[in-house]
Parts: C-alpha cells; sequence; structure tokens
C-alpha cells in the first residue's frame, strides 16, 4: 500500500511540474530555459521505475496482482539489458538524526555506487561514495545541503559522527546546493543518502521501493525501458506490454516533450 501511494503522488508531482515549466514557458525563453533546467535537474537522462499492480492476466496469473521488486531485479538488469549503462536499487524510509541531546527527522536513501552520477548529486564538501563503502559495509552519509544545516546548524560536518536510527553513522559528505523543481520523495536537499546494504542495518528491508537506470543513449530510452520491463515481467510473471505493472518515469521523455512545446511556442511568439 505504501508503494501504491507513493507511486500516486509522485506522479500527480511529475504532471503538477510539467505543467509549470509548460506555463512558465509561455512568459519567454529566458526564465523558461530556467525552469527546464531546473525541472530537469532531478536526474541525467533516468528513468525511475516503482512497482505497480498488473491490469493485464498473464502466465495464468490473475490481473491485480501487486508487484514487489527485488534486489535481484536490480542484478538481472544490470547483466542482461546491455543498452542500460547504469541501474541502482533504491530505498528510502524517515530517521532520526541525533546530535547530542537534539534531534531532526530527515529523510534517508539508501543508494547505490552509480546513483550519484545519474541522479547529478553534486559534492560541495567531502567527498561521494566508493566502492569500499559499499565492499566494506561502512557506515557512511552523504547529507543533503539543506539536510545538513538542518542537523549542523552551521557548524562543520565532515569526518563528523551523528547517530541516525540508533546507530553511528560518519558523514563524509554534503551536497551542493541543487535548484530542482521535479523530484520524487522530496527535494534532494533535504535528504541524506546512505549505501544501500547498509541501510538494511536501519531497516530489516533488503529489497528496493524502486529502481533507477540510465541507457547509454538518450535516444535509446524507448528500447532500454521496453528492455527492462522485459526482464521485470519474465522475473514477476507480467505481460510486458503491461506500463501498469512496473510504472515509469521516463524524464528523456519528458525533456523531448517539453523541448518540443518550447521550440513550438517561441515560433509562434516570433
Amino acid at each position: 500500500m505504501r508503494n501504491r501511494l507513493r507511486s500516486v503522488l509522485t506522479m500527480l508531482g511529475i504532471v503538477w511540474g510539467l505543467a509549470s515549466v509548460v506555463i512558465l514557458l509561455a512568459y519567454g525563453q529566458g526564465l523558461g530555459g530556467s525552469v527546464l533546467h531546473a525541472f530537469m535537474n532531478m536526474g541525467n537522462n533516468v528513468v525511475v521505475m516503482w512497482p505497480g499492480q498488473t491490469s493485464l492476466q498473464a502466465g495464468g496469473q490473475r490481473a491485480g496482482k501487486p508487484v514487489n521488486y527485488e534486489y535481484e531485479d536490480v542484478q538481472a538488469i544490470r547483466e542482461e539489458v546491455p543498452i542500460v549503462r547504469a541501474v541502482s536499487a533504491e530505498v528510502d524510509r524517515d530517521f532520526g538524526f541525533k546530535i547530542g541531546t537534539r534531534v531532526v527527522s530527515l529523510g534517508v536513501r539508501g543508494v547505490e555506487m552509480p546513483y550519484g552520477q545519474m541522479r547529478n548529486l553534486a559534492i560541495d564538501d567531502g567527498r561521494y561514495f566508493d566502492e569500499s563503502d559499499f565492499i566494506d559495509h561502512h557506515r557512511v552519509v552523504i547529507m543533503g545541503y539543506n539536510a545538513n544545516k538542518k542537523v549542523f546548524q552551521g557548524a562543520p560536518s565532515i569526518g563528523q559522527s551523528v547517530t541516525i536510527g540508533g546507530l553511528s553513522f560518519e558523514v563524509i559528505g554534503v551536497l551542493r546546493n541543487k535548484i530542482q523543481d521535479s523530484m520524487y520523495n522530496g527535494p534532494d536537499n533535504e535528504n541524506a543518502f546512505v549505501p544501500f546494504g547498509v541501510f538494511r542495518d536501519l531497516k530489516d528491508l533488503r529489497d528496493p521501493d524502486m529502481i533507477i537506470f540510465q541507457p547509454t543513449a538518450a535516444e535509446l530510452n524507448t528500447k532500454a525501458l521496453a528492455a527492462v520491463r522485459e526482464v521485470l515481467a519474465r522475473r514477476h510473471h507480467f505481460d510486458p506490454k503491461d506500463e501498469k505493472a512496473a510504472v515509469a518515469w521516463d524524464t528523456i521523455e519528458n525533456r523531448q516533450m517539453i523541448n518540443a512545446f518550447s521550440l513550438g511556442l517561441q515560433a509562434v511568439l516570433d
């Protein structure tokens, strides 16, 4: 139920964001370009997928069956879809961040190594994750720009320890302030990020809430999405044409649509 509600709210947010961009593009190229940048700054040619519910019968399975992703789905996509350059599992929950006696509640995202490049997570101070953080199960955290301010209140945070959900983590990085109008599960500025495997220490979860991937070329977005759905459909026994079973937000398609509208609008106004 939590995943279904998140998918609905996310889709509403995407529709509202698209509408806002279209409206503001009408006010002029300069303003429109700034808004377009903010809208697309969520990620670098990425597709985000949420588990949904089947709407078609397939393989003897009834329609209406919930789909729940498994971590093995991510591994299968990585191994079986050559036109996917990068893929990451993602899971998120809210946790208390404790410094001394003060506790601040923040959203925490468990992610994998390719996530930062795909989602435009630019580091302002410190560093991004490295492979050893995942291999050696380091309890490290990267703070969003505003999240860092809320927890540390302007004090230096790199190298400091913070208690998250009762466990001690080292702050290794702080994100650059990110101008972002499109999002899911809140702005990156307000969140914190930990290695996916370490997230399991905080919450007894092994499987992702969502899967994010990046095709090898932007023009391959449709083929890549179809190939990923084929993998998921085979593993979860649904029709690969059933888009409601694996809901997708294709930011590349959004960019193409907004660019086309912008060009058309400029031709009318000129």
